[in-house]
């Protein structure tokens, strides 16, 4: 009789046992999938070099000589307008590479870019002159609108969202653009 009471105790403290285990395992669990996340976050942060866990965009061809033209050092050497402004850059000119995914070209196609159609220069009246009323759809267009339309249009490509970076940096670029151009409100192409 005197074993029975024994051998409940024992399975109880079996139990516990294993719940006590149980409890470690999973504590251990999540303290090493945190761990791996920060070491993850550090190392990309500081020790991969790849440019993509960069916050600063990759230079490409023309940007130097770009930004001593337009003065783009006004604004900063580095910041994230300054940064909005190369990735605007690298959208116009390197579409088919930093926008891609709004892109539906195929290999055999030559490389397309919003460089083929706009310059700097319309971008710039474009934006000033942005933000209308459209007599054809019958209400206000903005710039964002114009640059989604292009994307679906004349790249062929599916639309972002307006809040999107790919929309959203090419109307910072535009809106540096027409800084240095010292554009107003509503400046229209080809006026002095």
């Amino acid at each position: 009789m005197d074993s029975t009471p024994d051998t409940a105790f024992a399975a109880g403290r079996e139990r516990r046992r294993a719940a006590r285990q149980a409890r470690f395992v999973v504590v251990l669990r999540g303290v090493l999938s945190a761990a791996v996340i920060v070491a993850f976050a550090l190392w990309a942060h500081f020790g991969s070099d790849r440019p993509v866990f960069s916050p600063h965009g990759k230079p490409e061809a023309g940007w130097e000589a770009f930004r001593q033209a337009y003065g783009v050092d006004t604004f900063g050497h580095d910041g994230y307008f300054v940064r909005a402004i190369q990735n605007g850059y690298n959208l116009v000119h390197h579409t088919h590479r930093y926008a891609w995914r709004f892109t539906r070209k195929g290999a055999l196609d030559h490389p397309n870019a919003c460089i083929n159609c706009h310059s700097a220069e319309a971008l710039a009246y474009a934006f000033a002159s942005g933000d209308r009323f459209d007599a054809l759809s019958g209400r206000r267009v903005s710039f964002e609108e114009h640059v989604q339309r292009c994307y679906a249009t004349h790249l062929d490509g599916f639309v972002p969202t307006i809040y999107d970076p790919a929309v959203r940096d090419i109307r910072i670029f535009a809106r540096m653009v027409a800084h240095h151009l010292q554009l107003g409100e509503g400046a229209a192409e080809g006026t002095p």
